[in-house]
Formats: structure tokens, C-alpha cells, sequence
């Protein structure tokens, strides 16, 4: 062997052994490399799974906010992030591009309410992009993503905007502080294409919540409109009926008549109601009983009165129904006098000015009567009986600018009320009957 051998041996020695190295560090990078597309393929998986599940959310929840949250949990949580958050545009006049921060899931080294008091501005021509922003250690620096790490407190990170109705509304951002260590996550792009479909899926949803808003506003419209319309008719069938039997007519679609023990009836007339309708066209005749009327309504609501009907000039109202009361009499003759005052006050009104006036006659009884409504038209509610009648006579038999009531009703108000007994007087078709003037 000459010396030259060894030489030569040792050179292939070397070169076999490079050959090995080379293919064992080929290996290694193989491996590596093997691995990295293992994790992608892991976060790709994971990213496609939880749009899957957010997805499913529409059904169960409305709102938002509860949305977002539930968003970010998820993001954090299930693609392993160290910080997630949704920034959310400021609907103020001059704000401008303006986000705050909402929605923050992070480890407990990272201050929330710092961020939350952060408000972050986008330029315009970065809105224009309508992509997300991927920054991990490759990323080349620039003003955004300086400015975003220091507000934000975080090194490597995915911006998303959420787009709707063609603008950015919000943004999803989440990221990490290291990246590439053991265990530790790498940004790449299919975190990004992950992030947009998370993007579309909050847009979706604020879409339907959006018509859903609108949709019950309609609904609360139409509601509102429908309601009123409800009321009216519900006015213009108590301006018909007592409240007691309108709601057993809506219920049973008949009302049934009652029989009432005690109650006070009384009736007003116009005296000279025929001098007057001579003086004045039928539309100011209209209008002038329409005045007294209105007048006569108030007074006997305000005493708890059930006005019964009007006939021509003749107005009727009863006490004591449709709910019995023991007070009736009383009621009813305080509410004379009240409209005896009116007409008296409105006839000095008139003379002052030189224009025609009414005179009323009032009279009032007590007594036992039948109360219901009959036939299936143009309800009214009536009372029948000889307690209506004799009512009915007391106003005939009585003066003008005077209460005239019967010895019945005399009984229950005497204590009360002074009266003028008048004697026995001949009422039309009754004989004779006590009947007293009120004071």
C-alpha cells in the first residue's frame, strides 16, 4: 500500500461522513417541515371547526353582543391564542374611524382595562383594503402595525375587519407575544382565511339581526297602530254602553238584563225648546244643545252617574247602575243642582248678550227598574219600569230652573239636602204624588 492510501481513505471517510451529515440534517429539516405543516393542517382544522359551531349560533341567541363575546371565547380558547378581542367602531358624529376595544379575552398578565380605554383610528386607506392584516416574524414594520403593537400591547397578531354593508365596522384581533417556540403558535395565512370566514359569519349575523330589529319595529309599529285603532273602538262602545256590560257583550256576544232594587232616575228638559228651534237653523240648534250636552256629561261623571240616553231635548241618566251603589240619590240630586247652576249661569250669560237661552226642568225618583240592552243593532243600554216613568213626570210636573223630585228620593236625601215640600201633585196618568223642590 503506498502512502498515498491513507490519504485517500480518509478523504472518503470525510466525504461519506459529510454525505451523512447532509442527509441526516435533510432528515432533521424534513422532519421539522413535516411537523410545521402538521400544526398548519391542526389550525386549519381547528379554524374550519369553530366557524362550523358559530355558524350554529344563529339559531339559538339574537343578540350581538352575546354574539362577540361568544366569538372571542371561542377564538381564544379554541385557536390558542394569547389575547383575542373585538374592536368595535364608535357611532359618534366625529369620531371619524374611530374602535374601541370590546369583548377582550387575554391571559391575566394583560391589562383589559387599558385596552378598553384605548380608541384606535385607521387610515382610510387601509379601511379600502377590506383584508385582514397578518403580522407575524416575517412581516415587514410599518406605521399600522407599530402603532397596533403598542396600543394593543401585543407582537405578532391578525387584524380582520368585519364588513358590512360594504364598510368596516369592526375588527377581530388576536394574536400572541412569541411565536415559533415550542408549543407556541405560528401566524400563517390560513389563520387569515380562518379570521375573514369568522368575519363573514359576525357580518351574517349582525345582517340578521339588523332585519330582525327592524322587522320588530314594524311589528311594534303595526302593533302600536292597531292598538290605538283598538282603543278607539273600545271608546266609541263605552260611549254606548257601561264598561260591565261592553266586556260581557265582547265575551259572551249577549248581555243579560238586570234587575236593580234601588236606584235614582233623572230626567232634564228644555222648556222652551220649540221658541228656540224657531229663532235659530237647525245647525245652531244642534250646536247649542251639543253645548249643554257636553256640559251635563261632565257633571254626571264626575259623580259616578251612568248617562242612559238622550231623547230630542230630553236628557236621562240613572244612579246606582250598572254597579249598586248606596249613594245613588244623593249622587244623582247633587248632580241637579250642579246642571240646574249651569243653565242658570248660561241664561245670564245669553240675556247679557241679547241672545236666545234655554230653560231647564229637572225631575228625579227612586225606585226599582230592569237595566239591558235589546235587539242585535245599534245596542243601547235602556231601563224600563215605573220607577223610568215616574221619573219621567217629575220633570213635567216640575218648573223651569228647578229639581223637582219624588217623596222616594225625598227619603234617602232629606238628611242632607234641604227640600221644599210641594204636596201632593197630580202626575200624568199616577194620581198624586209627594214631590219636593231641592234648595
Amino acid at each position: 500500500m503506498s502512502t498515498t492510501d491513507p490519504d485517500k481513505k480518509q478523504q472518503e471517510i470525510n466525504y461519506y461522513k459529510k454525505q451523512l451529515k447532509e442527509m441526516g440534517s435533510s432528515a432533521i429539516g424534513l422532519q421539522y417541515k413535516i411537523a410545521e405543516m402538521s400544526r398548519e393542517s391542526q389550525q386549519m382544522r381547528k379554524g374550519f371547526e369553530l366557524i362550523s359551531d358559530l355558524q350554529n349560533i344563529s339559531h339559538e341567541i339574537t343578540g350581538l353582543n352575546y354574539i362577540l363575546d361568544q366569538i372571542t371565547e371561542e377564538i381564544n380558547v379554541r385557536m390558542q391564542m394569547d389575547i383575542s378581542m373585538i374592536l368595535v367602531i364608535e357611532e359618534i358624529e366625529g369620531i371619524g374611524n374611530s374602535f374601541k376595544p370590546l369583548f377582550i379575552k387575554a391571559y391575566s398578565l394583560y391589562d383589559t382595562q387599558k385596552a378598553e380605554r384605548k380608541r384606535i383610528t385607521f387610515p382610510n386607506e387601509f379601511l379600502k383594503e377590506k383584508r385582514s392584516l397578518l403580522v407575524n416574524s416575517k412581516t415587514t414594520e410599518s406605521t399600522l402595525i407599530n402603532m397596533l403593537k403598542e396600543e394593543l400591547n401585543i407582537n405578532y397578531f391578525i387584524l380582520t375587519p368585519v364588513i358590512y354593508e360594504q364598510k368596516a365596522v369592526a375588527f377581530i384581533f388576536s394574536g400572541c407575544n412569541t411565536e415559533g417556540l415550542v408549543g407556541s403558535i405560528i401566524l400563517t395565512h390560513h389563520h387569515q382565511n380562518a379570521f375573514e370566514a369568522i368575519a363573514g359569519v359576525i357580518s351574517t349575523f349582525k345582517g340578521q339581526i339588523d332585519k330582525n330589529i327592524l322587522l320588530e319595529k314594524k311589528v311594534e309599529e303595526r302593533t302600536l297602530l292597531l292598538q290605538k285603532e283598538m282603543d278607539k273602538s273600545e271608546q266609541l262602545l263605552l260611549n254606548i254602553l257601561p264598561k260591565k256590560i261592553a266586556d260581557e257583550l265582547k265575551a259572551t256576544g249577549t248581555a243579560k238584563a238586570v234587575g236593580f232594587d234601588l236606584v235614582t232616575v233623572m230626567f232634564t228638559d228644555f222648556k222652551n225648546f220649540t221658541a228656540m228651534s224657531e229663532l235659530l237653523n237647525a245647525q245652531e240648534l244642534v250646536n247649542e244643545i251639543d253645548y249643554c250636552y257636553r256640559a251635563f256629561d261632565n257633571i254626571i261623571t264626575r259623580h259616578g252617574i251612568e248617562k242612559i240616553k238622550t231623547i230630542g231635548d230630553s236628557y236621562m241618566c240613572a244612579g246606582g247602575l250598572p254597579a249598586a251603589n248606596n249613594t245613588h240619590a244623593l249622587d244623582i240630586v247633587k248632580a241637579a243642582l250642579e246642571i240646574r247652576d249651569f243653565m242658570v249661569a248660561e241664561k245670564a250669560k245669553r240675556q247679557t248678550a241679547g241672545r236666545p237661552f234655554f230653560e231647564i226642568r229637572i225631575g228625579c225618583n227612586t225606585g226599582p227598574i230592569v237595566a239591558g240592552i235589546v235587539g242585535i243593532k245599534k245596542f243601547a243600554y235602556d231601563i224600563w219600569g215605573d220607577t223610568v216613568n215616574i221619573a219621567s213626570r217629575m220633570e213635567s210636573s216640575g218648573e223651569p230652573g228647578k229639581v223637582n223630585i219624588s217623596g222616594s228620593t225625598y227619603e234617602f236625601v232629606k238628611d242632607q239636602i234641604p227640600c221644599i215640600y210641594r204636596g201632593k201633585i197630580e202626575a200624568k196618568n199616577k194620581g198624586q204624588i209627594d214631590m219636593y223642590f231641592v234648595k
